[in-house]
């Protein structure tokens, strides 16, 4: 049994730590910055960041003993079926398959980058088309399992639930009782119904397509500033009034190293930057810090970097003290 169970793959972490022999096994180290307490630490473990103990796990005894106490009728091959289930079965899934084979064309892009003669970069193409696949589908996926999607899909259940409960109800019940009233997941529903999201296979693949659909421009970052990552490293942000995936103005980064990104950018807004697509790109440093920023934004606590350089980070979250409430909300209902 797993019981440290990552959302954000070691694999990725590890592009944004230095590696350190100990007792002939590599330990990776980074730099943490904690929202929360607006803390830096350096000299961090990879293995003990963007986990948690269990994360995936669906506890379907308790969920049958909890159905059974509140009276309903449960179906004894549903009941012998469970005895059957793999607890485990998203953990193992992502450790054989997500972490393995679908991570390898990002290593395939940092050799092209590094073999590649800078004089060429504008010239070849970074990746195939089969990768292109690959990395989409599996940034669908990364996208979904965080701790801040988590987050957002517990606030949209509750949060939605009382709006519809405001206007189906609002004329026939005193509005301080809907103002105290609350709404709240059980616990043992949030990772089951987390579950389900991981395992929409249509949900994940209209994600997949809508990144395909994008331009892909792979941001080489020459300056003296690194790229962070986070809990959340899929960061989205929108140039125009909406901040869909597929939205007009969208654009969205995934840090691949300290040095390099990947860019998707929505087509229609920005067409000029067609012929950039599926090539290396030199960007500045207010393009760095561009992207940090929305990592630091929305991450969900945790951000990463290779140094020590977190004065970006700890400028931001001075400035905008609600980032350090982990249980803000993420939505504005109404």
């Amino acid at each position: 049994m797993v019981k440290n169970q990552h959302y954000v793959p070691q694999r990725h972490l590890r592009k944004f730590a230095i590696a350190t022999k100990k007792k002939r096994k590599d330990i990776h180290r980074f730099t943490i910055f904690d929202k929360m307490k607006a803390e830096i630490r350096a000299n961090q473990n990879v293995e003990n960041y963007a986990s948690e103990r269990y994360f995936y796990d669906v506890d379907f005894d308790g969920l049958l003993q909890e159905a059974k106490l509140e009276g309903h009728i449960v179906d004894p091959k549903m009941a012998a079926l469970i005895d059957k289930v793999d607890k485990q079965h998203l953990e193992n899934i992502f450790a054989e398959k997500v972490e393995t084979k679908m991570y390898d064309p990002f290593d395939r892009i940092i050799t092209k980058y590094i073999l590649t003669p800078t004089s060429m970069h504008q010239k070849v193409s970074v990746i195939t088309e089969e990768d292109r696949a690959t990395i989409a589908y599996y940034l669908a996926i990364q996208y979904v399992r965080t701790k801040e999607y988590r987050e957002r899909m517990i606030q949209l259940y509750e949060q939605g639930a009382k709006l519809l409960l405001r206007k189906g109800l609002g004329n026939k019940i005193d509005s301080d009782i809907l103002d105290d009233l609350e709404i709240k997941l059980k616990k043992r529903n949030i990772n089951l119904t987390h579950n389900e999201h991981l395992l929409d296979t249509n949900m994940l693949e209209s994600f997949a397509q809508i990144f395909l659909s994008h331009i892909w421009i792979f941001a080489k970052n020459e300056t003296n500033s690194l790229f962070y990552t986070s809990d959340n490293p899929l960061v989205v942000y929108g140039h125009g009034e909406h901040h869909g995936l597929a939205s007009r103005g969208i654009e969205i980064v995934f840090p691949i190293t300290p040095k390099l990104a990947l860019i998707m950018r929505e087509v229609e807004h920005f067409k000029n930057d067609l012929v950039l697509h599926n090539k290396f790109h030199s960007i500045k440093e207010d393009y760095v810090n561009h992207c940090n920023t929305l990592q630091v934004f929305q991450s969900y606590n945790y951000v990463f970097s290779k140094n020590a350089n977190f004065k970006l980070a700890t400028e931001l979250v001075k400035n905008n003290p609600s980032l350090r409430n982990v249980k803000k909300s993420r939505y504005l209902m109404g």
